[in-house]
């Protein structure tokens, strides 16, 4: 079949995978270059405002995010040194009618599914035909809450490594210098100082009972040092961070000083979070499985991936100026399910209220998964099928 002849294919990428540019002069800010992910460059200006416009969204600075990153890369991009989406893209913008939606990863989730849910409306009016989605990490995030609130704008989905499950791994880029923040050899691009003002993964973040809901067979996300019992924190409100100390509050957090405004914005974020992870749940938006269209899931199974963390209760704390209280250990007593070095297998699939034709698991690590193309082209194909 030729590509005008099959539905037209959107790309959603996910976080920090978007080419950030200056809207003003169209230079590229933000993208993984050899200078910059090796520490030889100065780093990006990428924290943004943390306060909100009349509309309620995130104040902007002057980058706009401008395409998916296609490669790492070197001498203005003459030079390839890696992939990331590079090759999924060209296969799919050689094969099909591909549409890419380019969001900026550090903003509220909520804004950009709005803008999502738009984009997919315009692809549909173009060329007359609901278009697939092939999502990946964030990006199905974003897709599984469009979902939930216009499934009838999709022709199929394809979820690839889906960052969709209530989790608490983030809390690591929130609280620690370095870790999960080093990009190659680059340590202070990212770092929870910058992260606190993109709130943008703070929604991957669970409430209590969420895991539950999604009919998750491992639920508990953090257990009691000393006896090893399960502990259902709320991830969704400031003193569970404060009390466990967590993110900002973390001794290895680089933030020295914590001040009223930097805590007002957290809880306002955490708010918007946790209205945005309500709005993924069938059971609270109303969305039926006879209303969803065809989906299929291509996950990793490439590591041990961390998942759950343990409550220490010490008399001299490893947490930010405190003589003795509970904390979360972050970096012993971690506990580990199969996953794609990022998300688990279990995490990379929606609720159960939303059905699932198919799910493939390959070998790669997370930024790879959909690197996989004959799946790929496999599971699209079979959501065809599925829709005649």
């Amino acid at each position: 079949m030729s590509a005008k002849s099959l539905p037209p294919v959107v790309f959603i990428h996910g976080w920090k995978a978007s080419v950030l540019a200056d809207k003003n002069t169209g230079k590229d800010e933000f993208d993984y270059t050899f200078g910059v992910v090796m520490g030889l460059a100065k780093d990006p200006s990428i924290e943004l405002p943390m306060e909100w416009d009349s509309n309620g969204n995130q104040v902007k600075d002057n980058l706009i995010a401008t395409e998916a990153c296609h490669s790492a890369t070197c001498m203005c991009r003459m030079v390839k040194l890696g992939d990331i989406y590079g090759p999924l893209l060209d296969h799919l913008e050689k094969t099909r009618d591909l549409h890419v939606f380019a969001y900026d990863w550090r903003l509220c989730l909520d804004e950009t599914a709005a803008n999502f849910t738009q984009f997919l409306i315009n692809v549909k009016e173009i060329t007359g035909q609901s278009p697939q989605v092939v999502a990946h990490s964030m990006g199905c995030l974003i897709t599984l809450h469009v979902l939930n609130h216009n499934p009838d704008i999709f022709h199929s989905i394809l979820f690839g490594a889906g960052a969709m499950s209530p989790n608490a791994s983030v809390a690591k880029d929130y609280s620690l210098v370095g870790e999960k923040n080093t990009i190659v050899r680059n340590t202070t691009m990212f770092s929870p100082k910058i992260n606190l003002s993109n709130p943008a993964a703070l929604h991957f973040m669970a409430y209590p009972g969420e895991r539950e809901l999604y009919g998750k067979p491992t639920t508990a996300l953090f257990r009691d040092g000393d006896n090893n019992n399960s502990l259902d924190l709320d991830l969704h409100n400031i003193d569970t961070w404060k009390q466990y100390k967590i993110g900002i509050y973390h001794f290895e957090s680089g933030v020295d000083v914590v001040t009223k405004k930097m805590e007002t914005w957290f809880q306002s974020v955490l708010d918007k979070a946790h209205n945005f992870r309500l709005g993924l749940l069938p059971k609270n938006t109303g969305l039926k499985a006879s209303d969803c269209p065809p989906i299929s899931v291509l996950r990793g199974d490439h590591s041990e991936t961390d998942f759950s963390y343990t409550v220490r209760h010490s008399s001299k704390s490893t947490a930010r100026n405190d003589g003795g209280s509970s904390y979360v250990d972050l970096k012993e007593g971690i506990g580990y399910l199969r996953g794609d070095g990022r998300v688990t297998l279990e995490d990379t699939v929606p609720p159960t209220d939303i059905p699932v034709c198919k799910i493939v698991t390959n070998a790669r690590e997370h930024s790879e998964v959909l690197n996989d193309l004959e799946n790929v082209d496999m599971l699209l194909n079979l959501l065809i099928t599925e829709r005649k």
